[in-house]
């Protein structure tokens, strides 16, 4: 009787060792939701800030800012004029499901906060496989904890936004990729491509990951001839484009511009040329300093952005061209395109290959370690703080 304790103890951290990842994502998704509420309830949300739940104090934190759009799409459908912000730059699955599930519930904020969140945890730990099953186990774990820790992470548990849906789509699509069901990895790629407008990169990495897994790639020369090794059925991963297809459809037949989604992008002061690859209005908005708060979340967009730029060659290197160029593309595109970095440390989610690498170069450096996770995760806290008293943080 007395070696039960013992036996029943080390059983349990076994149990425990096991499911180790999901309890630390679970974890991680409760904290959001109790920041989440503590910050809504008990603090002062941001002065004139736009209040889309109006007496509804345990909702409110959940949907903010962009959340409008996605609310408002799941109520009214679309509407776009030229030349003003609207919401065809939202892609429309996620506020579909809002919809939908508006049926069960009555309303569409309660489906769009139980989507994100079950699409966080379902993404987490899918990427959790991810990097197990390339990486050692103490970078694997390192890298789950700097993807879950990441400053902007509380995104995929609650926010009403689609980067968590995005998310469990592209890794979704990828995993039944290398489980070498290329159909399938199309139709969960043309989740993506109807979740956000990045999605289109998705189409790139299935299709370069396909040609390296059929082993034609190589040289130039050599190329044609390694394109025999492709099966019939590879081409199931360019389903991927029906997403971001439809919609294009849908904008033509409605409103004659089947990009409006980028031609609306001027709208929100994005435009093209040096003065946005040179991040000018980032510089002056910096020097202006119009508040403390602002510029350290301008900052914080800034510098994660430089980071995963840094680890990009190594994510090529580590994971190859299908992974690596996906990467390049999802860190890429939309760091070009920003005038400021703003909305970057959201966007970042996706590049998961980065969290990979960024767990491999801590893995053996314990004390930077520590203070990595430990800076990035008061910092998660502080963010998801921020957003649910309105603040606009990304």
């Amino acid at each position: 009787m007395p070696a039960a304790g013992p036996i029943g103890s080390s059983r349990w951290r076994q149990s425990l060792g096991r499911h180790r990842d999901v309890v630390v994502v679970i974890g991680v998704a409760a904290l959001v939701i109790a920041v989440t509420v503590v910050s809504t309830v008990v603090f002062p949300a941001r002065a004139a800030s736009p209040d889309l739940l109006p007496g509804r104090p345990w909702w409110e934190g959940w949907v903010n800012w962009d959340s409008g759009y996605y609310r408002g799409i799941a109520l009214y459908g679309y509407h776009y004029t030229p030349g003003q912000q609207g919401p065809v730059a939202f892609f429309p699955l996620y506020p579909l499901i809002m919809r939908a599930g508006s049926w069960l519930v009555g309303n569409v904020t309660g489906p769009g906060v139980l989507v994100t969140l079950g699409s966080g945890v379902g993404a987490s730990l899918l990427v959790s496989r991810w990097f197990r099953a390339r990486l050692a186990a103490d970078a694997a774990w390192t890298a789950l904890l700097a993807f879950l820790v990441f400053p902007f992470s509380f995104f995929l548990f609650g926010p009403v936004y689609a980067d968590a849906l995005f998310l469990l789509a592209v890794i979704g699509s990828f995993t039944a990729l290398e489980h070498d069901r290329p159909w399938l990895a199309g139709l969960i790629g043309a989740a993506a491509t109807a979740a956000r407008p990045l999605g289109a990169v998705v189409v790139v990495g299935l299709v370069v990951r396909t040609l390296e897994r059929r082993g034609a790639l190589g040289e130039p020369g050599a190329i044609r001839s390694r394109l025999s090794r492709l099966r019939i059925g590879d081409g199931g991963v360019l389903l991927a484009v029906l997403g971001v297809g439809g919609y294009a459809v849908y904008l033509w037949e409605r409103f004659g511009d089947p990009v409006a989604f980028l031609t609306i992008q001027k709208a929100w002061g994005q435009q093209e040329g040096p003065a946005t690859w040179l991040k000018v209005d980032f510089f002056r908005e910096v020097g202006r300093f119009a508040s403390a708060d602002a510029t350290l979340v301008l900052i914080a967009h800034a510098v994660v952005t430089v980071a995963a730029i840094v680890l990009l060659p190594r994510v090529v290197r580590r994971f190859g061209w299908g992974y690596g160029i996906y990467a390049v593309l999802i860190v890429g595109l939309p760091a070009l395109s920003t005038k400021n970095f703003f909305g970057m440390g959201r966007y970042l989610l996706a590049a998961f290959p980065c969290f990979a690498v960024a767990g491999e170069l801590l893995a053996d450096k314990a004390r930077l370690r520590a203070w990595v996770l430990a800076a990035s995760g008061v910092v998660m806290v502080a963010m998801t703080s921020l957003f649910a008293r309105a603040y606009y943080v990304s």
